[in-house]
């Protein structure tokens, strides 16, 4: 209840003009701290009633301490999702026009402030351990504790992390989906959040900076 109401109807029209996602970032990390204080809170509580060993149950979700290695395989996840939907965007391009226009509407990010680059890190890299531990590390864990298939709790968290993807049209919904399918799967077979939270925050970084030098509505018409 905490979590979800403010990740289904983000006020992105907070987005517009540089003061605006400054502003827009500071009090997404205002709210998304708590939340994931709150979510490792939890975690102990029903540790501490169910489980004899913190860490061992804190695994049990893929938090673990935080390793180098962690980097690299963080940015070989990113390099995977970046390639992915690189892909993705190439077939895209083979449309015709009506359905290029299709998928370039909705509300895209728009970085305008080549100074607000150090923000925007520390912006990316907290919604990614926010929507890798919720999405991920918590709900797909979960699920399986409520013996249901870990092909439902894949699907159930990937459609709900889609979900607040909506407002940015049929685009990006679709990046969303494919996302967290691949996150979804890479946790289930890793069992390790940081290198997700590490490549969700790169992810969305990189996105972000490469709307300093292009306008996507420019390569939507193209």
């Amino acid at each position: 209840m905490f979590y979800l109401p403010g990740y289904l109807w983000p006020q992105q029209e907070l987005l517009q003009g540089s003061e605006s996602l400054r502003s827009y970032m500071l009090q997404f990390m205002l709210v998304a701290l708590p939340q994931i204080l709150l979510l490792l809170y939890i975690l102990r509580i029903r540790a501490e009633r169910d489980a004899p060993v913190l860490s061992t149950y804190y695994s049990e979700f893929g938090i673990h301490r935080p390793r180098a290695i962690d980097l690299l395989y963080g940015g070989l996840i990113f390099a995977g999702i970046f390639a992915l939907l690189a892909l993705l965007g190439l077939i895209l391009t083979l449309l015709p026009a009506a359905g290029r226009e299709l998928f370039a509407a909705g509300f895209r990010w728009k970085l305008e402030d080549p100074r607000l680059i150090p923000l925007v890190l520390l912006f990316c890299l907290v919604t990614g351990y926010r929507e890798e531990l919720f999405f991920r590390s918590y709900l797909i864990t979960r699920f399986r504790h409520l013996q249901l298939p870990v092909a439902v709790g894949i699907g159930l968290s990937t459609l709900l992390f889609a979900a607040g993807h909506v407002y940015q049209g049929i685009a990006g919904l679709a990046v969303a989906l494919i996302q967290g399918l691949y996150f979804s799967i890479l946790f289930v077979r890793m069992h390790n959040l940081h290198p997700l939270a590490i490549a969700h925050g790169l992810y969305n970084s990189a996105v972000l900076i490469i709307t300093l030098f292009v306008d996507y509505d420019q390569l939507a018409a193209l």
